[in-house]
């Protein structure tokens, strides 16, 4: 009788699997990507595409006011989805990269939103102002849209 070896391929690779698959099943979490249209003047229709490697959500489009969003899971890994967006005041290729870090950005841990406006794509940030009353013993949080600009129409 011979003493029992873990096979080679499951020697310590195993482990290593196991805990990279627990880190992203507990790092995974519902997340949306949301677009929309903001624009003014004469040329209001947004016309875009959007992909990512595993969807096509095909050639869309929206009239200011009008928004669609995606829900997806995020995990410890990046999502790329690439897309194309035409207006009437010109087009911008983009790849919206959504990761931990573009969460942070955005200031929304579930939603980032990206608007088009009449001069270009913009990520929409969330900035947290604090109010009290004038006693100073009552406070609350409000939440103000801060829009920076990522690509000029070209």
């Amino acid at each position: 009788m011979g003493t029992n070896k873990i096979p080679k391929t499951l020697n310590g690779n195993f482990v290593l699997i196991l805990i990279i698959t627990i880190m992203m099943v507990t790092h995974s979490h519902g997340f949306r990507l949301e677009i929309k249209n903001e624009l003014s003047g004469r040329y209001r229709k947004l016309v875009y595409k959007c992909w990512s490697r595993d969807n096509d959500f095909g050639w869309r489009q929206n009239w200011p006011g009008q928004y669609k969003d995606w829900s997806f899971a995020i995990s410890l890994f990046h999502t790329f989805f690439h897309c194309h967006f035409r207006t009437g005041y010109g087009r911008v290729d983009k790849k919206l990269v959504v990761s931990w870090d573009l969460k942070d950005r955005c200031g929304d841990r579930t939603k980032c939103t990206w608007v088009v406006k009449k001069d270009g794509l913009y990520l929409r940030r969330w900035k947290t102002i604090f109010f009290s009353n004038k006693y100073g013993n009552e406070r609350w949080n409000d939440y103000i849209p801060h829009d920076v600009l990522e690509n000029r129409w070209s």
